[in-house]
């Protein structure tokens, strides 16, 4: 490595802590964990607001849904393909007209040009078809308070889906509002947020409506395969915070870790490509971390793909992992790097245990942890009261 390289590294490093410490957090979590609802209490909450908003609760076996998803690398697979299963779909992904909220004019002009678009594109789609759902993966980076305000007044009920509510749920403050999901919960019917059920207490702080429905996985994309299992140990995901740290460790350890994804060597790969590594491997590495630091941790959409695969599944513990799957039965976790190279070693010698448990994991996942699981669970909370 060149020293303009080692410059240009720690600069890029430097740009992300900054970013992270700039995030607002503007109440401690003592206040977030006394707001928090039982999920009883969040249905019993979304129902009394649709009451109060002159919401018709669904009706139609299949109703109709309009997906506002982006497809970057995962999505349209993961979030807007299985519904398919139970709705009549209606997908917008805007990145095909172009909209990029890095661009240089994106707060000044391209923000509001999307806005206007997205709204135009429901009110059409409504009078050819009526909207049952506006289901969406948004946040204030892209969305004003008042184009949701504007697709609920068409008497849409609206749903919005987070993934990263632990540390971004507010974001930053921007021209165009608030980055995260905070100003523009309010004005949805239903916030689903899948990283950690204590994520709850942020909603009901901003008005919201929430419901913990954890993340899953799409069986058509992730699944067993039948392969000869020729890799030992693997990771897929970005090199970045203490990863690289603790699979640099295994790798001290005589450990020989295959690594894909930005940052690593061999670069990003495709989804094709995952299922068949995760088939292949003895063992799946996971981080619960988020960003750069270990001391915060959540659920991860790997957490059920890697399962679905039907190999073991070793990531570092979070007490929400302890509500979806049974540790040390259907996944396994570990604590630090020692308690990481500990276990490594003891599936490498017992495969036929890591297999067993990888088996175990791919059934619960198959049953419970598969998207039409939650989509339907959705629908069935938003035709009402049985």
């Amino acid at each position: 490595m060149t020293i303009a390289d080692f410059v240009h590294n720690i600069s890029k490093k430097l740009q992300v802590y900054n970013r992270e410490w700039s995030l607002l957090h503007p109440f401690p979590d003592c206040v977030v964990s006394k707001s928090y609802l039982s999920k009883e209490e969040q249905i019993a909450r979304i129902y009394s607001s649709l009451v109060k908003r002159n919401k018709q609760f669904l009706t139609a076996a299949k109703p109709h849904v309009f997906i506002a998803v982006r497809h970057v690398n995962w999505e349209r697979g993961g979030l807007v393909e299985p519904w398919n299963d139970v709705a009549s779909v209606t997908h917008y992904d805007w990145s095909l007209d172009g909209y990029d909220q890095n661009a240089p004019s994106w707060q000044e002009k391209m923000k509001r040009e999307f806005n206007n678009k997205l709204l135009a594109m429901v009110k059409k789609r409504h009078q050819e078809k009526r909207i049952d759902l506006f289901f969406s993966y948004l946040s204030g980076r892209w969305v004003y308070p008042e184009t949701i305000e504007k697709i609920s007044s068409l008497g849409i009920i609206t749903a919005n889906i987070s993934f990263d509510d632990k540390t971004s749920y507010w974001g930053y403050r921007e021209k165009g509002g608030l980055s995260g999901n905070a100003e523009i919960a309010s004005r949805y019917d239903v916030c689903i947020t899948c990283q950690d059920r204590d994520d709850v207490g942020k909603y009901v702080l901003s008005g919201a409506n929430p419901l913990f429905l954890p993340a899953a996985g799409n069986p058509n994309i992730f699944s067993y395969l039948n392969l000869d299992r020729t890799i030992g140990v693997s990771f897929i995901g970005q090199c970045y915070g203490i990863r690289p740290k603790y699979i640099g460790h295994l790798r001290k350890k005589g450990i020989d870790v295959r690594t894909y994804g930005l940052g690593w060597p061999s670069g990003s790969i495709t989804l094709k490509d995952m299922n068949e590594i995760y088939n292949r491997s003895l063992i799946n590495l996971g981080f619960s971390s988020i960003n750069s630091s270990d001391k915060i941790r959540g659920l991860k959409g790997r957490d059920y793909e890697i399962p679905l695969a039907g190999n073991l599944y070793l990531t570092s513990y979070h007490p929400s992992l302890e509500e979806v799957y049974k540790i040390g039965t259907e996944i396994d976790c570990y604590q630090d790097r020692e308690d990481l190279l500990e276990k490594v070693r003891f599936y490498l010698d017992h495969p036929d245990k890591a297999m067993r448990i990888g088996d175990m994991g791919r059934r619960r996942c198959l049953r419970d942890h598969v998207w039409i699981n939650r989509y339907s669970e959705l629908l069935t909370i938003l035709r009402g009261p049985a």
